[in-house]
């Protein structure tokens, strides 16, 4: 055999057209089915993920079930003290703050009332009563607190007169008027015995109420009486004198009115028909009633602050 033979030999076996048809065939069908194989484990993973939710729900549903089978947290019995103690405190709360609830109403009622009053009165009434702020030391500990009151004022240059429990203790008196002016309370003197005081300014030229020293009023007089209470200015009221009557250590006799009077009020000057000041409004008589106006004023007849003001004042 000859060289080109040997080497002939050796080559690779010549391929027909059937043999590369076959194996082109074969290639196409297996890159036809790798998609196959995709969409196979694609839909592998759904079914895996169907079976874990199918775990999740049924175990919420048995941890549910655990809940339900569980007992209560409290006794009936036990809500039911619980209800009953609210209900008490609730209606203990109601108790007592039913006087400042009713307050909003009076003060509407104040006011409307004030203002047809003040159409049939002299304005010189209102220009000398004002409103006291008083800083004071409460009981016998450091701790300071605020009050207020009314007051009047009797001579141009600063008397004003009021009750002493408005004043008592005071660190620090301002005296406001009802065009704005303010004042200093320089000093006080008071009759706790009667529940006066009276405040002295250093001004000039304020304006000033008539006193009527001489006559006191008699029940069943009108009386009108002008004041700040619960924290409104200048509200007038009017009323009737009741009756003198003599209440606790008081040395004399004090009369009382018929005239709505409330906090703030303390203080308050009482006009007769004449216009002039009969009397200083120091409280109200508890534990009685007069009408629609609640429990009687009570206050102390004018003559009683002569010895306050003895030698700064003649009348």
């Amino acid at each position: 055999m000859s060289k080109d033979e040997d080497f002939r030999e050796n080559e690779p076996a010549a391929v027909t057209e059937e043999e590369q048809l076959a194996e082109v065939h074969g290639d196409r069908d297996f890159q036809e089915n790798e998609p196959g194989s995709c969409e196979f484990e694609e839909e592998t993973g759904v079914l895996q993920e169907k079976e874990l939710l199918t775990e999740a729900v049924e175990s919420f549903d048995e941890e549910k079930d655990e809940d339900d089978d569980a007992p209560a947290g409290r006794p009936l019995w036990l809500r039911l003290v619980a209800l009953v103690a609210i209900l008490g405190f609730l209606g203990l709360v109601i108790v007592t703050s039913w006087p400042s609830l009713r307050w909003p109403q009076q003060m509407a009622g104040l006011v409307l009332e004030s203002l047809r009053l003040k159409k049939e009165i002299d304005p010189a009434w209102l220009e000398a009563v004002v409103q006291l702020d008083v800083v004071y030391r409460e009981g016998a500990a450091f701790a300071v607190a605020q009050k207020s009151g009314t007051g009047f004022n009797i001579d141009q240059g600063g008397q004003i007169i009021t009750n002493h429990h408005v004043v008592e203790g005071a660190l620090n008196i301002s005296v406001t008027f009802p065009d704005g002016k303010k004042f200093k309370g320089e000093y006080w003197s008071g009759v706790p015995e009667f529940d006066l005081a009276v405040i002295n300014l250093q001004a000039d030229g304020l304006p000033v109420v008539p006193l009527n020293m001489s006559q006191a009023p008699l029940p069943g007089d009108p009386v009108r009486v002008v004041g700040n209470p619960l924290g409104l200015n200048n509200i007038v009221v009017e009323g009737k004198v009741m009756q003198y009557l003599r209440i606790g250590n008081m040395p004399g006799k004090i009369f009382s009115i018929d005239a709505p009077i409330f906090p703030g009020n303390s203080g308050s000057p009482v006009f007769d028909r004449s216009g002039e000041v009969v009397g200083v409004v120091f409280g109200r008589l508890t534990g009685t009633a007069s009408g629609d106006s609640g429990p009687p004023g009570l206050a102390a007849p004018i003559a009683e602050v002569a010895g306050l003001c003895a030698g700064n004042r003649t009348w």
